[in-house]
């Protein structure tokens, strides 16, 4: 729909020498139609979205008269109002010009003569152009969604092919705000991530489509299926393209991200089933009474002179405890790109996405070749597949290699044993159960609360000491631990001088009554600190 601004740069309004007096900042109102009328009481036939055009001749232009005609055109919500002078005005009466700016009516004068009625064809045309293009757009856009729901495109191509019709980046997040896909369309990634990151806070989901205001603003649009709610599509400020083309666009993208969703679950069912079905049996120890070999052979997985070996993949930023329908999906589009990957190295694996987001593997080498090349090869393939997607790393851990169907459960086993300890942000290709060490132990016992008491019983008085002091010496303490007792390396890890840090350890050494250069000390004050990092239920924070 075409704007105030926009009809006031008609060729026959130009002539006329048109001045903005008054709601400048309104100039954006939507015309839905020029409408010309020299009456005083004219909003009574009004509907609303007209940019009306008089001379003022009959108007009663007394303070009160021109201040009750602007605020009955402001309450039918007249797109804008343009006066020109001559017959009976020769400047802009301060009485319309203030009611005007109070109401936000665009208020418009014309210096020279306009013939009207050139100006109503102009503006007619441009008004019904503007109806036809509009008319098309919503028919590409309609018709490009449709094609791609029908053809089974993935959620990345639909967000997309929205980003390229929008012209603006877009994402599509889970309801707490976690990013799933983002389509940057030719903008920094990064930046529009991080920008994101800070707008999200003050987003609050109310199901429904809506404006978030700020630089940069963003236009959000609930993604539901069946009447569940599972994700939100945000662009970025709608731009050029407007705020009514933009909401068209992503609640478009939104429908056929739902249905997407829905052909894609019917698709996949059996086939997900089926895997799920045959590594839970194999965790569950149920091997050849569940007919595993039989149903592995079915889906394409040779058993017979191979090694196996389990496998567990996830998203480094994501909480591991995150379950739910968008962890679900993640999930799946993290299986498929698994999946992929594989076959690109021609490894034969067994991928199956599971609810809490993370993806369960178990691999079918050949019992000639080393092993870790195969798995770093694998692995290193996957890390491709995911890169540039704008969602962070994953993380991979490996269990260790059995030959026997019995004991795949071991590694699938050890594999989720070192997902689990590892921490949020990866650094490695793989991970496998050397790499955890104690940490691995560590996280084994994490349910014993001996293991918590003795945390509680090393650190509770630093921590006590923090809370009454609004100090960071466990900050001190961790940062001393992590480097072997390195105290220049501890210094310029904390950004402190070696003096500040030297008083600080003293102040750590007097509160919980030890000697840091002891070794034994030092080693149960890591064990302390680890296990704090590993136990989410330490009730020590």
């Amino acid at each position: 729909m075409p704007t105030v601004s926009a009809i006031l740069r008609l060729p026959a309004l130009v002539r006329a020498a048109p001045e903005v007096a008054a709601g400048s900042d309104h100039l954006g109102n939507e015309v839905r139609w020029v409408h010309v009328s020299e009456l005083g009481d004219i909003s009574r036939l009004l509907r609303g979205g007209e940019l009306l055009l008089t001379t003022g001749i009959a108007l009663d232009l007394s303070p009160p008269g021109l201040q009750r005609y602007v605020a009955s055109l402001a309450e039918r919500r007249v797109a804008g109002l343009v006066v020109e002078f001559g017959r009976k005005l020769s400047e802009a009466p301060p009485a319309m010009v203030s009611a005007a700016e109070r109401s936000g009516l665009p208020l418009v004068v014309l210096r020279r003569e306009a013939r009207f009625v050139e100006v109503t064809e102009q503006a007619h045309a441009y008004i019904i152009d503007s109806q036809v293009t509009e008319l098309r757009f919503r028919q590409e856009i309609h018709e490009a969604f449709t094609e791609m729901a029908v053809e089974g495109a993935d959620a990345g191509a639909i967000v997309g092919y929205a980003s390229r019709a929008a012209r603006r980046p877009i994402l599509l997040t889970t309801l707490a705000g976690a990013v799933v896909h983002v389509e940057a369309g030719g903008w920094d990634a990064g930046r529009v991530l991080e920008e994101w990151q800070a707008a999200a806070p003050s987003h609050r989901f109310t199901g429904q489509p809506e404006l978030l205001d700020g630089r940069p603003s963003w236009l959000i649009c609930p993604v539901r299926a069946r009447g569940e709610i599972w994700g939100e599509l945000v662009l970025r400020e709608p731009g050029r393209l407007g705020a009514a083309r933009s909401r068209l666009v992503l609640e478009r993208a939104a429908g056929a991200l739902a249905l997407n969703r829905l052909v894609e679950r019917e698709r996949l069912s059996l086939e997900l089933h089926a895997r799920r079905s045959l590594l839970d049996d194999l965790l569950k120890g149920a091997g050849a009474a569940a007919g595993v070999p039989e149903r592995a052979a079915v889906l394409g997985f040779p058993l017979t002179r191979t090694i196996l070996v389990g496998g567990e993949v996830r998203w480094a930023g994501v909480d591991p405890q995150e379950s739910g329908p968008m962890a679900e999906s993640r999930a799946a589009g993290l299986g498929q790109q698994v999946t992929a990957a594989a076959g690109e190295t021609r490894d034969h694996v067994l991928a199956a996405p599971r609810p809490d987001g993370r993806v369960q593997l178990l691999l079918s080498l050949p019992e000639v070749g080393p092993v870790e090349r195969r798995l770093g090869r694998l692995a290193g393939a996957i890390h491709a597949r995911v890169a540039g997607r704008g969602l962070g790393e994953v993380l991979i851990a490996f269990g260790g290699e059995v030959r026997d169907l019995h004991y795949a459960r071991w590694s699938m086993e050890e594999a989720g044993q070192v997902l689990d300890a590892l921490p949020k942000a990866g650094g490695k290709l793989y991970y496998r159960a050397p790499d955890i060490r104690l940490r691995g132990l560590l996280h084994l016992l994490r349910q014993d609360q001996r293991l918590v008491s003795f945390a509680e019983r090393e650190l509770r008085p630093l921590l006590d000491a923090d809370r009454r002091q609004h100090s960071d010496l466990l900050k001190v303490l961790g940062a001393y631990v992590s480097h072997l007792g390195n105290k220049t390396e501890a210094a310029a890890a904390l950004g402190v001088s070696r003096p500040t840090l030297y008083a600080r350890l003293r102040q750590i050494e007097a509160i919980l009554a030890v000697d840091l250069n002891d070794g034994e000390a030092l080693a149960s004050l890591q064990v302390a600190l680890m296990t704090r990092q590993t136990v989410r239920a330490v009730p020590m924070s």
